[in-house]
């Protein structure tokens, strides 16, 4: 194991506030992080039957679960959007409704659920071996980016079957941009939580059902227009649920119409300026609190 040297300790937290100094830095392990995301990867299948495979039948199954409940028995189907695939309010078009809104913010979920456990549960690497700690949850990003991508693939396929047009939008090229807040806000609440998660050994639990009523809260099941006016403030409110309607948005391009609106950029724009500000504010936080971990772990 590649020994790095450690100097956070001597170290102000407004030190770490830089941030190209934090680009630099988390550039510098890129090998290091990638290693880490791929051991993640490959040890959630080891010893499977179905190893990797299973990465294709999660999202499948969590999709077919939801689609039934909320679509078939409480006939929650999607009323409309004006797709000219004349699909629009069937079961179908509704399932792709659901799951890319599953997909989008599974990516955030992957990102900061297990964040409260990362370092504690790599003893290893705090006391023997001196690591850029700091990776580990740009590591779990990219797990999270691995299966957000096979997500997608089993989306384009199921969107290419069940269309009219049987060809994906062409707006589908900006969601790498669409998503960038989420990325981002995840990473950001990823190094608090990971820091903090050291501390705290209980963190994972209410972090778990934080995550679970921003899941119904972020117009998944349901579009933000369909929420009775009085409640819909909160729901608009939701950077998440903001993020998965602009998400369909460049994903369907119902009547050719992939281009997200002017509104919606601009909370996209605040969204990511808010990322990046807690971000940096996570990374230093990690980075000052670090000394501290050998001592507890």
């Amino acid at each position: 194991m590649t020994t790095l040297p450690h100097t956070a300790r001597s170290r102000s937290f407004l030190s770490f506030l830089d941030p190209l100094a934090a680009a630099r830095s988390l550039w510098s392990h890129r090998e290091l992080t990638w290693q880490f995301a791929d051991r993640r990867i490959r040890a959630k299948y080891k010893g499977q039957a179905l190893g990797l495979f299973w990465s294709l039948l999660d999202p499948l199954m969590t999709l077919a679960i939801y689609t039934f409940v909320f679509g078939f028995i409480f006939q929650r189907a999607s009323a409309g959007g004006g797709g000219e695939d004349g699909a629009s309010g069937g079961m179908a078009r509704y399932a792709l409704e659901v799951f890319a809104g599953i997909l989008v913010f599974t990516l955030f979920r992957e990102t900061v659920g297990p964040a409260p456990t990362l370092v504690a549960s790599q003893p290893n690497f705090v006391k023997k071996v001196v690591y850029p700690l700091e990776t580990f949850p740009v590591s779990q990003v990219l797990v999270s980016l691995f299966n957000f991508a096979v997500g997608m693939i089993i989306w384009i396929i199921g969107y290419c079957i069940f269309s009219a047009s049987h060809i994906p939008s062409p707006g589908l090229l900006l969601l790498p941009i669409v998503i960038l807040p989420v990325v981002v806000l995840g990473l950001g609440i990823s190094w608090f939580l990971a820091s903090l998660g050291v501390f705290l050994r209980d963190l994972q639990t209410p972090t778990a059902n934080i995550l679970q009523m921003l899941f119904f809260m972020s117009a998944i099941f349901y579009r933000i227009e369909d929420v009775p006016e009085p409640f819909r403030i909160l729901i608009e409110l939701n950077p998440f649920a903001q993020s998965v309607t602009m998400a369909r948005t460049v994903m369907f391009g119902d009547s050719g119409e992939w281009w997200p609106s002017a509104g919606a950029w601009s909370v996209w724009g605040a969204t990511l300026a808010v990322g990046l500000v807690l971000c940096l504010l996570g990374y230093a936080f990690f980075m000052k609190s670090r000394k501290a971990f050998a001592d507890v772990i």
